[in-house]
């Protein structure tokens, strides 16, 4: 079963909210300045880190922060603007028609991780339908997020493996895979633990 997402934000309960952006994508964006312009979509944005951290990096980018908690979108909007960030509260699986084929890039943090692996194609299909042909998709993706009490099967978030997103990427013919190495940045607890992806949309 599902978290109730919105429950989570309401109740403060977002262990996943680290108070600050990725570092993987601060560092990503950091040793490509001038790459991540245009429209990017950040899915599963929550409190906006990310999102802000790709305004204040990128001028030429748009990021927009989607999210289907309200009181996730709400706390995004309640921060000052750092450039060109916007948010829009929605389902990723249910993508507004004004979204589709229109971002230059695709932004994924611990959105994939978080739903349910039975939906996994799902939002490989909606990344696909957001992106532009020839557009981008960088993703970090938690390869191991095991540990404790909390093993496969147990709820988010949920691992996968490189021969898994080759899988749900590349063999429906939507997605080319051009990179896929550990991240030169991370949480302490993450590392070796995660996988930094980037695909080319067909």
């Amino acid at each position: 079963m599902q978290p109730d997402w919105d429950e989570q934000y309401r109740i403060g309960e977002t262990p996943w909210d680290k108070g600050e952006a990725a570092p993987p994508l601060v560092a990503w964006l950091r040793d490509h300045p001038g790459s991540m312009t245009g429209t990017v979509l950040v899915p599963g944005c929550g409190s906006g880190h990310d999102v802000r951290a790709i305004a204040s990096a990128e001028p030429d980018a748009r990021p927009l922060g989607l999210d289907l908690s309200p009181t996730a979108i709400a706390k995004c909007r309640a921060q000052p603007t750092t450039g060109g960030e916007r948010y829009v509260e929605a389902d990723l699986f249910a993508l507004p028609a004004e979204l589709r084929k229109t971002c230059d890039w695709v932004w994924e943090h611990t959105c994939f991780c978080a739903i349910d692996p039975a939906r996994r194609d799902d939002y490989v299909a909606a990344a696909a339908a957001a992106l532009k042909p020839g557009g981008h998709f960088l993703g970090i993706f938690y390869l191991d997020p095991y540990r404790g009490d909390h093993q496969p099967g147990g709820g988010p978030p949920h691992g996968c493996t490189l021969e898994e997103l080759r899988q749900r990427f590349e063999a429906a013919g939507r997605f080319t895979l051009e990179t896929a190495d550990p991240p030169t940045a991370c949480y302490p607890e993450r590392q070796g633990r995660e996988l930094l992806v980037r695909l080319t949309r067909q």
